[in-house]
Protein backbone atom coordinates (compact mmCIF):
# COMPACT_ATOMS: atom_id res chain seq x y z
CA UNK A 1 0.00 0.00 0.00
CA UNK A 2 0.85 3.64 -0.42
CA UNK A 3 1.78 5.73 2.34
CA UNK A 4 -1.66 7.99 2.20
CA UNK A 5 -3.45 4.34 1.71
CA UNK A 6 -1.86 2.85 4.33
CA UNK A 7 -2.79 6.29 6.58
CA UNK A 8 -6.39 6.13 5.27
CA UNK A 9 -6.99 2.54 6.46
CA UNK A 10 -5.59 3.92 10.03
CA UNK A 11 -7.66 6.65 10.21
CA UNK A 12 -10.71 4.85 9.45
CA UNK A 13 -10.06 3.57 12.69
CA UNK A 14 -11.06 6.81 14.41
CA UNK A 15 -14.67 5.69 13.75
CA UNK A 16 -14.13 3.31 17.02
CA UNK A 17 -13.66 7.06 19.00
CA UNK A 18 -11.53 7.16 21.93
CA UNK A 19 -11.34 3.71 24.07
CA UNK A 20 -9.73 3.68 27.22
CA UNK A 21 -8.63 0.40 28.54
CA UNK A 22 -5.44 -1.97 28.02
CA UNK A 23 -7.17 -5.49 26.74
CA UNK A 24 -6.69 -4.66 23.20
CA UNK A 25 -3.36 -3.13 23.29
CA UNK A 26 -1.81 -5.80 25.30
CA UNK A 27 -3.86 -8.41 22.65
CA UNK A 28 -2.92 -6.08 19.56
CA UNK A 29 1.00 -6.58 20.74
CA UNK A 30 1.08 -9.95 21.60
CA UNK A 31 -0.01 -10.64 18.49
CA UNK A 32 3.03 -9.11 16.35
CA UNK A 33 5.37 -10.59 19.45
CA UNK A 34 4.96 -7.64 22.04
CA UNK A 35 8.09 -5.60 20.42
CA UNK A 36 8.02 -3.58 23.76
CA UNK A 37 9.62 -6.15 25.57
CA UNK A 38 12.79 -5.40 23.60
CA UNK A 39 13.62 -2.06 24.67
CA UNK A 40 14.06 0.07 27.76
CA UNK A 41 11.15 3.11 28.08
CA UNK A 42 10.38 6.29 30.26
CA UNK A 43 6.56 7.09 30.55
CA UNK A 44 5.67 10.44 30.18
CA UNK A 45 2.25 12.14 31.41
CA UNK A 46 1.43 15.14 32.06
CA UNK A 47 -1.35 18.03 30.90
CA UNK A 48 0.77 20.40 29.65
CA UNK A 49 5.07 20.00 28.61
CA UNK A 50 5.04 15.88 28.49
CA UNK A 51 5.82 16.54 24.61
CA UNK A 52 9.16 18.72 25.24
CA UNK A 53 9.95 16.61 28.35
CA UNK A 54 10.11 13.40 26.51
CA UNK A 55 11.98 15.50 23.29
CA UNK A 56 14.97 16.66 25.58
CA UNK A 57 15.11 13.63 27.38
CA UNK A 58 15.41 12.22 24.06
CA UNK A 59 17.73 14.44 22.46
CA UNK A 60 20.60 13.91 25.96
CA UNK A 61 19.84 10.18 25.60
CA UNK A 62 20.83 10.48 21.77
CA UNK A 63 23.98 13.04 22.30
CA UNK A 64 25.05 10.16 24.75
CA UNK A 65 25.31 7.31 21.93
CA UNK A 66 22.28 5.44 23.35
CA UNK A 67 20.23 4.18 20.04
CA UNK A 68 16.76 6.34 21.11
CA UNK A 69 13.25 6.42 20.13
CA UNK A 70 10.33 8.97 20.44
CA UNK A 71 6.63 8.35 20.37
CA UNK A 72 4.62 11.51 20.28
CA UNK A 73 1.27 12.43 19.35
CA UNK A 74 -0.42 14.05 17.85
CA UNK A 75 1.39 15.00 15.13
CA UNK A 76 1.66 18.89 13.21
CA UNK A 77 2.11 18.00 9.97
CA UNK A 78 2.77 14.83 8.89
CA UNK A 79 1.68 11.35 10.78
CA UNK A 80 5.70 10.15 10.83
CA UNK A 81 7.06 12.51 13.27
CA UNK A 82 5.03 10.70 15.52
CA UNK A 83 8.12 7.97 15.69
CA UNK A 84 11.36 8.63 15.96
CA UNK A 85 14.32 7.36 15.75
CA UNK A 86 17.65 8.67 16.91
CA UNK A 87 15.94 12.40 15.58
CA UNK A 88 14.45 11.27 12.59
CA UNK A 89 10.81 10.68 11.72
CA UNK A 90 9.80 7.16 10.87
CA UNK A 91 10.16 7.07 6.58
CA UNK A 92 6.93 6.74 4.99
CA UNK A 93 7.56 3.39 3.75
CA UNK A 94 8.16 2.20 7.31
CA UNK A 95 4.79 3.36 7.77
CA UNK A 96 3.41 1.41 5.43
CA UNK A 97 5.23 -1.53 5.95
CA UNK A 98 4.44 -1.64 9.49
CA UNK A 99 0.68 -1.19 9.25
CA UNK A 100 0.50 -4.15 6.87
CA UNK A 101 2.48 -5.76 8.98
CA UNK A 102 0.14 -5.22 12.50
CA UNK A 103 -3.21 -5.73 10.13
CA UNK A 104 -1.87 -9.29 8.95
CA UNK A 105 -1.08 -10.43 12.21
CA UNK A 106 -4.39 -8.73 14.16
CA UNK A 107 -7.02 -11.25 15.06
CA UNK A 108 -10.27 -10.72 12.94
CA UNK A 109 -12.32 -10.26 16.18
CA UNK A 110 -9.68 -7.13 17.86
CA UNK A 111 -11.07 -4.28 17.15
CA UNK A 112 -7.91 -1.80 17.88
CA UNK A 113 -8.81 2.32 17.64
CA UNK A 114 -6.68 4.36 15.86
CA UNK A 115 -4.24 5.28 18.74
CA UNK A 116 -3.89 1.46 19.68
CA UNK A 117 -3.13 0.49 16.62
CA UNK A 118 -0.64 3.57 16.13
CA UNK A 119 1.00 3.12 19.40
CA UNK A 120 1.89 -0.78 17.99
CA UNK A 121 3.27 0.50 15.06
CA UNK A 122 5.80 2.46 17.07
CA UNK A 123 6.49 -0.15 19.77
CA UNK A 124 7.40 -2.77 16.63
CA UNK A 125 9.39 0.31 14.77
CA UNK A 126 11.72 0.66 17.63
CA UNK A 127 12.04 -2.89 18.36
CA UNK A 128 13.06 -3.58 14.24
CA UNK A 129 15.37 -0.67 14.40
CA UNK A 130 16.97 -2.23 17.80
CA UNK A 131 16.16 0.70 19.85
CA UNK A 132 18.27 0.86 23.11
CA UNK A 133 15.97 2.76 25.16
CA UNK A 134 12.58 4.68 23.87
CA UNK A 135 10.61 8.40 25.67
CA UNK A 136 7.14 7.21 25.42
CA UNK A 137 4.95 10.14 26.10
CA UNK A 138 0.82 9.37 27.21
CA UNK A 139 -1.51 10.16 24.63
CA UNK A 140 -4.10 11.42 26.89
CA UNK A 141 -4.83 10.48 30.85
CA UNK A 142 -2.00 8.02 31.67
CA UNK A 143 -3.70 4.45 34.03
CA UNK A 144 -5.97 3.51 31.17
CA UNK A 145 -3.73 5.13 27.86
CA UNK A 146 -2.67 2.66 25.32
CA UNK A 147 0.98 3.28 26.31
CA UNK A 148 0.24 2.05 29.93
CA UNK A 149 1.53 -1.42 28.73
CA UNK A 150 5.35 -0.78 29.01
CA UNK A 151 7.43 -1.23 32.25
CA UNK A 152 9.43 1.84 32.43
CA UNK A 153 12.79 2.24 33.98
CA UNK A 154 11.40 5.40 35.27
CA UNK A 155 8.20 7.54 34.94
CA UNK A 156 7.55 11.39 34.63
CA UNK A 157 4.50 13.24 35.18
CA UNK A 158 5.20 16.84 34.15
CA UNK A 159 2.12 19.20 35.66
CA UNK A 160 -1.83 18.63 36.19
CA UNK A 161 -4.41 20.46 35.07
CA UNK A 162 -7.64 20.99 33.74
CA UNK A 163 -7.94 19.02 30.02
CA UNK A 164 -9.93 16.27 28.77
CA UNK A 165 -12.22 16.52 31.39
CA UNK A 166 -14.86 14.76 29.80
CA UNK A 167 -12.80 11.55 30.09
CA UNK A 168 -10.17 12.39 33.16
CA UNK A 169 -12.73 13.81 35.36
CA UNK A 170 -14.10 17.05 36.43
CA UNK A 171 -11.23 17.95 39.01
CA UNK A 172 -7.43 18.48 39.46
CA UNK A 173 -7.70 14.92 42.12
CA UNK A 174 -9.49 13.30 39.64
CA UNK A 175 -7.18 14.49 36.71
CA UNK A 176 -4.06 13.71 38.98
CA UNK A 177 -5.47 9.95 39.88
CA UNK A 178 -6.11 9.09 36.11
CA UNK A 179 -1.93 10.33 35.15
CA UNK A 180 -0.25 8.81 38.33
CA UNK A 181 -1.95 5.45 37.55
CA UNK A 182 1.21 4.98 34.75
CA UNK A 183 2.99 4.66 38.16
CA UNK A 184 4.66 0.86 38.38
CA UNK A 185 6.11 -0.98 41.48
CA UNK A 186 9.11 -0.02 43.11
CA UNK A 187 9.56 2.29 39.74
CA UNK A 188 11.16 5.77 40.84
CA UNK A 189 8.55 8.77 39.36
CA UNK A 190 10.08 12.42 38.39
CA UNK A 191 7.01 14.84 39.58
CA UNK A 192 7.09 18.22 38.23
CA UNK A 193 5.71 21.44 39.14
CA UNK A 194 2.22 19.84 40.38
CA UNK A 195 -0.93 21.99 42.20
CA UNK A 196 -1.40 21.28 45.95
CA UNK A 197 -4.49 19.72 44.84
CA UNK A 198 -2.59 17.25 43.28
CA UNK A 199 0.45 16.40 45.48
CA UNK A 200 -1.37 14.24 48.14
CA UNK A 201 -3.20 12.32 45.65
CA UNK A 202 0.54 11.38 43.59
CA UNK A 203 2.53 10.94 46.35
CA UNK A 204 -0.27 8.51 48.01
CA UNK A 205 -0.26 6.52 45.19
CA UNK A 206 3.78 6.70 45.35
CA UNK A 207 3.59 5.06 48.57
CA UNK A 208 1.20 2.34 47.80
CA UNK A 209 3.27 1.33 44.74
CA UNK A 210 6.43 1.69 46.69
CA UNK A 211 7.78 4.03 43.84
CA UNK A 212 10.65 6.80 44.72
CA UNK A 213 8.81 10.06 44.21
CA UNK A 214 11.59 13.24 42.92
CA UNK A 215 10.11 15.95 43.13
CA UNK A 216 10.80 19.47 41.89
CA UNK A 217 11.39 21.86 44.73
CA UNK A 218 12.28 19.54 46.85
CA UNK A 219 14.53 17.15 45.46
CA UNK A 220 15.50 18.90 42.42
CA UNK A 221 15.55 22.66 41.22
CA UNK A 222 16.24 24.91 38.58
CA UNK A 223 16.83 28.39 38.73
CA UNK A 224 16.77 30.93 35.32
CA UNK A 225 20.06 33.08 35.16
CA UNK A 226 19.30 34.89 32.00
CA UNK A 227 17.08 34.46 28.98
CA UNK A 228 17.38 30.63 27.80
CA UNK A 229 20.50 29.71 30.48
CA UNK A 230 19.87 28.50 33.57
CA UNK A 231 21.20 26.55 36.73
CA UNK A 232 19.73 23.14 37.39
CA UNK A 233 20.51 21.24 41.30
CA UNK A 234 19.39 17.89 41.71
CA UNK A 235 19.99 14.82 44.03
CA UNK A 236 23.55 13.28 42.93
CA UNK A 237 24.46 16.43 40.40
CA UNK A 238 24.09 20.05 39.57
CA UNK A 239 24.99 21.77 36.78
CA UNK A 240 25.58 25.83 36.10
CA UNK A 241 24.79 28.08 32.79
CA UNK A 242 23.04 24.97 30.98
CA UNK A 243 21.31 26.40 27.87
CA UNK A 244 18.08 24.75 26.55
CA UNK A 245 17.14 25.08 22.71
CA UNK A 246 13.39 25.45 23.49
CA UNK A 247 12.13 29.17 24.28
CA UNK A 248 10.14 30.49 27.28
CA UNK A 249 10.36 30.35 31.25
CA UNK A 250 8.45 26.90 31.34
CA UNK A 251 10.04 24.81 29.27
CA UNK A 252 13.36 25.48 31.94
CA UNK A 253 11.01 23.32 34.45
CA UNK A 254 10.57 20.95 31.46
CA UNK A 255 14.19 20.28 31.08
CA UNK A 256 14.67 19.83 34.99
CA UNK A 257 12.57 16.97 34.80
CA UNK A 258 14.21 15.54 32.07
CA UNK A 259 17.75 16.26 33.84
CA UNK A 260 16.11 14.66 37.41
CA UNK A 261 15.26 11.60 35.49
CA UNK A 262 19.18 11.33 33.99
CA UNK A 263 19.91 10.69 37.32
CA UNK A 264 17.42 8.09 37.62
CA UNK A 265 18.71 6.68 34.84
CA UNK A 266 22.57 6.45 35.57
CA UNK A 267 21.40 4.46 38.79
CA UNK A 268 20.09 1.89 36.14
CA UNK A 269 23.76 1.69 35.04
CA UNK A 270 23.13 4.19 32.08
CA UNK A 271 26.13 6.38 31.29
CA UNK A 272 25.25 10.01 30.64
CA UNK A 273 28.03 13.21 30.90
CA UNK A 274 28.06 16.40 32.02
CA UNK A 275 28.84 17.42 28.18
CA UNK A 276 26.29 15.08 26.40
CA UNK A 277 23.26 16.74 29.18
CA UNK A 278 24.64 20.25 27.53
CA UNK A 279 24.85 19.09 23.81
CA UNK A 280 21.38 17.58 24.30
CA UNK A 281 19.70 20.39 25.86
CA UNK A 282 21.13 22.90 22.92
CA UNK A 283 20.33 20.16 19.88
CA UNK A 284 16.97 19.83 21.20
CA UNK A 285 13.87 20.53 18.27
CA UNK A 286 10.21 20.27 19.23
CA UNK A 287 7.87 21.93 16.97
CA UNK A 288 5.23 24.33 17.40
CA UNK A 289 6.28 25.56 20.25
CA UNK A 290 6.62 29.41 20.54
CA UNK A 291 8.49 28.74 16.99
CA UNK A 292 9.08 31.30 14.50
CA UNK A 293 8.44 30.00 11.59
CA UNK A 294 8.63 33.92 9.78
CA UNK A 295 9.59 36.92 9.97
CA UNK A 296 8.45 40.61 8.53
CA UNK A 297 5.82 40.29 10.07
CA UNK A 298 6.65 37.70 12.88
CA UNK A 299 5.16 34.37 12.81
CA UNK A 300 4.98 32.63 16.01
CA UNK A 301 3.34 29.26 16.27
CA UNK A 302 2.38 27.93 19.63
CA UNK A 303 0.32 24.62 20.63
CA UNK A 304 -1.01 25.85 23.50
CA UNK A 305 -4.54 24.26 24.12
CA UNK A 306 -5.71 24.83 27.57
CA UNK A 307 -5.78 27.91 30.44
CA UNK A 308 -2.73 27.27 32.28
CA UNK A 309 -0.79 26.72 28.61
CA UNK A 310 -2.19 29.83 27.70
CA UNK A 311 -1.28 31.97 30.55
CA UNK A 312 2.31 30.64 29.90
CA UNK A 313 2.31 31.80 26.65
CA UNK A 314 1.08 35.65 27.71
CA UNK A 315 3.60 35.86 30.03
CA UNK A 316 6.17 35.55 27.50
CA UNK A 317 4.48 37.71 25.05
CA UNK A 318 4.82 40.26 27.90
CA UNK A 319 8.27 39.42 28.75
CA UNK A 320 9.57 39.79 25.06
CA UNK A 321 7.36 43.16 25.14
CA UNK A 322 10.63 44.30 23.18
CA UNK A 323 10.90 41.67 20.64
CA UNK A 324 7.47 42.19 19.80
CA UNK A 325 7.51 45.77 19.44
CA UNK A 326 4.91 46.06 17.26
CA UNK A 327 0.87 44.99 17.43
CA UNK A 328 0.11 41.33 18.43
CA UNK A 329 -1.96 39.29 16.38
CA UNK A 330 -3.66 36.13 17.43
CA UNK A 331 -5.07 33.43 15.08
CA UNK A 332 -7.04 30.72 17.13
CA UNK A 333 -8.85 27.86 16.84
CA UNK A 334 -9.88 25.46 19.55
CA UNK A 335 -11.38 22.30 19.86
CA UNK A 336 -15.44 21.94 20.95
CA UNK A 337 -14.61 20.37 24.56
CA UNK A 338 -11.82 23.04 25.30
CA UNK A 339 -12.25 25.70 28.12
CA UNK A 340 -12.53 28.64 25.70
CA UNK A 341 -13.50 31.31 27.73
CA UNK A 342 -10.72 30.85 30.33
CA UNK A 343 -7.80 30.24 27.13
CA UNK A 344 -8.84 33.41 25.98
CA UNK A 345 -9.13 35.66 29.27
CA UNK A 346 -5.17 36.23 29.57
CA UNK A 347 -4.40 36.68 25.76
CA UNK A 348 -7.45 39.45 24.50
CA UNK A 349 -5.80 42.04 26.53
CA UNK A 350 -2.09 41.81 24.50
CA UNK A 351 -4.07 41.37 21.00
CA UNK A 352 -4.36 44.48 18.86
CA UNK A 353 -6.73 41.70 16.61
CA UNK A 354 -8.01 38.24 16.61
CA UNK A 355 -8.66 35.90 13.97
CA UNK A 356 -10.85 33.54 14.38
CA UNK A 357 -11.21 30.03 12.12
CA UNK A 358 -11.90 26.69 12.61
CA UNK A 359 -8.69 23.97 11.73
CA UNK A 360 -9.59 20.81 9.52
CA UNK A 361 -10.45 18.60 12.67
CA UNK A 362 -13.89 17.53 12.46
CA UNK A 363 -14.32 18.44 16.59
CA UNK A 364 -13.09 22.28 15.71
CA UNK A 365 -15.51 24.84 17.31
CA UNK A 366 -16.68 27.03 14.61
CA UNK A 367 -15.76 31.18 14.73
CA UNK A 368 -19.02 31.46 15.89
CA UNK A 369 -18.77 29.00 19.15
CA UNK A 370 -15.56 30.67 19.67
CA UNK A 371 -16.66 34.42 19.52
CA UNK A 372 -19.78 32.96 21.85
CA UNK A 373 -17.25 32.34 24.65
CA UNK A 374 -15.07 35.62 23.84
CA UNK A 375 -14.94 37.45 27.99
CA UNK A 376 -14.39 40.50 25.63
CA UNK A 377 -14.13 42.36 22.36
CA UNK A 378 -11.02 42.37 21.15
CA UNK A 379 -10.43 45.64 19.19
CA UNK A 380 -10.58 43.82 16.16
CA UNK A 381 -12.78 40.60 15.46
CA UNK A 382 -11.99 38.71 12.21
CA UNK A 383 -13.48 35.14 11.38
CA UNK A 384 -12.49 33.34 8.79
CA UNK A 385 -13.19 29.83 6.93
CA UNK A 386 -9.65 27.87 7.40
CA UNK A 387 -6.50 28.07 8.84
CA UNK A 388 -5.32 28.96 5.36
CA UNK A 389 -7.12 31.87 4.73
CA UNK A 390 -6.90 32.74 8.56
CA UNK A 391 -2.88 33.15 8.10
CA UNK A 392 -4.02 35.62 5.33
CA UNK A 393 -6.52 37.68 6.60
CA UNK A 394 -3.86 38.04 9.55
CA UNK A 395 -1.43 39.24 7.10
CA UNK A 396 -3.76 41.90 5.46
CA UNK A 397 -3.76 43.18 8.99
CA UNK A 398 -0.13 42.54 10.32
CA UNK A 399 2.43 45.61 9.08
CA UNK A 400 6.34 44.45 9.19
CA UNK A 401 7.49 44.99 12.50
CA UNK A 402 4.22 42.93 14.16
CA UNK A 403 3.51 39.48 14.96
CA UNK A 404 1.04 37.06 14.45
CA UNK A 405 0.58 34.27 17.17
CA UNK A 406 -0.93 31.05 15.86
CA UNK A 407 -2.48 28.97 18.79
CA UNK A 408 -5.10 27.20 20.32
CA UNK A 409 -5.05 23.97 19.02
CA UNK A 410 -2.22 21.33 17.59
CA UNK A 411 -4.41 21.03 14.73
CA UNK A 412 -4.08 24.34 13.72
CA UNK A 413 -0.50 24.88 13.68
CA UNK A 414 0.13 21.80 11.90
CA UNK A 415 -1.81 23.41 8.79
CA UNK A 416 -0.41 26.57 9.05
CA UNK A 417 3.19 25.67 9.58
CA UNK A 418 2.70 23.32 6.37
CA UNK A 419 0.71 26.64 4.43
CA UNK A 420 3.97 28.46 5.29
CA UNK A 421 7.02 26.10 4.25
CA UNK A 422 5.30 24.73 1.67
CA UNK A 423 5.13 20.91 2.70
CA UNK A 424 2.60 17.80 2.12
CA UNK A 425 0.11 18.05 4.67
CA UNK A 426 -1.07 14.68 6.18
CA UNK A 427 -3.74 15.93 8.54
CA UNK A 428 -5.27 14.63 11.53
CA UNK A 429 -8.72 13.54 10.82
CA UNK A 430 -11.30 13.29 13.26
Amino acid sequence: MSYQSSLDALYRLQRFGIKLGLDTTRKLLASIGNPHHHFKTVHVAGTNGKGSTAAILASILRSSGYKTGLYTSPHLVDFSERIQHNGRPIAHQQVSALIDKVRASCETSLVPTFFEFATAVAFLHFAETETEIAIIEVGMGGQFDATNVIDPLATIITNIGLDHQQYLGDTIEAIAKEKAGIIKHETPVVLGNVSPQALPVIQKISVTQHAPLVQFGRDFQVRETQEGRFDFSGHDSSYSDLNCALVGRHQLENASCALATVECLRDFGMTISESSIRRGLSDVQWSGRLEIVATHPTVMLDGAHNPSAAVALAEYCIEHQETFSGKLIFVISMQKDKDMAAFFTPLLSLAYAVVLTPSAHTQSASTEELAAQLPMQPGRLVHARSAHEAILKAYSIANREDTICATGSLFLIGEIKAAIEGANFFPIRG
